[in-house]
């Protein structure tokens, strides 16, 4: 079996599961309490009861469905999780791709260490990944068009919002709204060099547009999209996990236009997290793993065609809904971790576009 598959990719490949075992061994030595925070809640919910957070009640019970080795500890259920879905990963890369670069093979190995701090555990991180594991299949399949990938995608996101979290209904709506952006207004017109820029825009115009219309018809929504947020940092302030918090810079989402002017900026602040450095250098490692994530998704977005825009798409929607939503530069890269087999399949497009323009 292994014949059909690049030799050097297998190797290199392999370096995941030491690359893993490490992680797993510091996150348990080294990693402070805030780190556990989710598992143990989700841990005890699991024997003792429901919780006034729909999401954590959720993954408690499906984790509890599941349980059938009768595990009783966080640590049982890191090393469970890792072990399967480690080898997962593995043979997705390995199946998927005959070969990497040397870029992508580091931007693989810091997102596996990623993983193994922040999703492979009793987790609701976990669940999502699986959610964009589903997804990411569905967007690669060939036997389907890009319209019905896109509703097909919706309807999980939906399904999703309605059980689990609810803003995977905001990034649903978001996600339909570019890929039509993309077929009113790009396809098949020699725009080459004003993607970017246009996709972007139309895309932050409409998702405007679609935040203001939900103002129209229930304020309570809006209030709780605009200010999500601050309702959750407003305590957090003098917190010692507040490090990376995000704050809003042209102040509290008061209006409508606040509202806008705040996303605008924050989009390119996450986008781009410089400002990292001032919080201290153990941060740049988190700087570089982004920027590389934004060049890619801008260098992919330059070439845009049917063959990559339902990709697009589906990153940029979850990016977009993430800028309002993520209340610290942490939890986003945690949150977009999640969605790791998306953002290689970005970064091996782009390849496969530049070996053809070399050749």
């Amino acid at each position: 079996m292994l014949k059909k598959f690049y030799k050097k990719n297998f190797e290199w490949l392999l370096l995941i599961f030491p690359i893993a075992i490490i992680v797993k061994i510091a996150q348990q030595i080294i990693l402070p309490d805030k780190y556990f925070y989710d598992s143990k809640k989700i841990l005890n919910l699991m024997f003792f009861g429901t919780d006034s957070d729909k999401t954590y009640t959720v993954t408690a019970k499906i984790f509890d469905t599941i349980n059938i080795f009768n595990l009783d500890s966080l640590l049982q259920w890191s090393i469970l999780l890792a072990v399967i879905f480690n080898i997962l990963v593995f043979y997705t890369l390995l199946t998927r791709h005959k070969e990497y670069n040397l870029a992508q093979y580091i931007f693989i190995y810091a997102s596996i260490v990623l993983l193994n701090i922040y999703v492979f555990n009793l987790s609701k991180d976990i669940i999502q990944f699986i959610v964009f594991f589903i997804i990411c299949n569905i967007i690669i399949s060939k036997k389907k068009s890009n319209f019905s990938k896109v509703i097909i995608i919706s309807i999980i996101l939906i399904i999703e919002a309605l059980t689990y979290r609810i803003y995977y209904g905001i990034m649903a709506m978001i996600l339909v709204s570019i890929y039509g952006i993309y077929v009113f207004l790009i396809k098949d017109k020699n725009l080459t060099k004003k993607n970017v820029i246009k996709i972007i825009t139309f895309s932050i115009l409409i998702f405007f547009i679609e935040i203001f219309a939900i103002s129209l018809i229930s304020s309570n929504n809006y209030n709780s999209i605009v200010n999500a947020r601050n309702s959750v940092n407003q305590y957090r302030e003098d917190g010692t996990d507040a490090n990376t918090m995000i704050t809003e810079v042209l102040g509290e989402n008061t209006n409508f236009l606040l509202f806008a002017g705040n996303y605008i900026v924050n989009f390119f602040r996450i986008m781009f997290p410089i400002e990292l450095v001032f919080k201290g250098i153990q941060y740049i490692p988190f700087i570089v793993y982004q920027i590389y994530i934004s060049i890619t998704l801008l260098n992919l977005i330059k070439r845009i065609s049917n063959k990559n825009i339902v990709l697009i798409s589906t990153y940029l929607s979850f990016f977009m809904v993430s800028v309002i939503f993520e209340p610290d530069f942490g939890s986003f890269i945690r949150h977009e971790t999640t969605a790791i087999l998306i953002i290689i399949e970005m970064a091996h497009y782009k390849k496969e576009i530049n070996n053809k323009k070399e050749n």
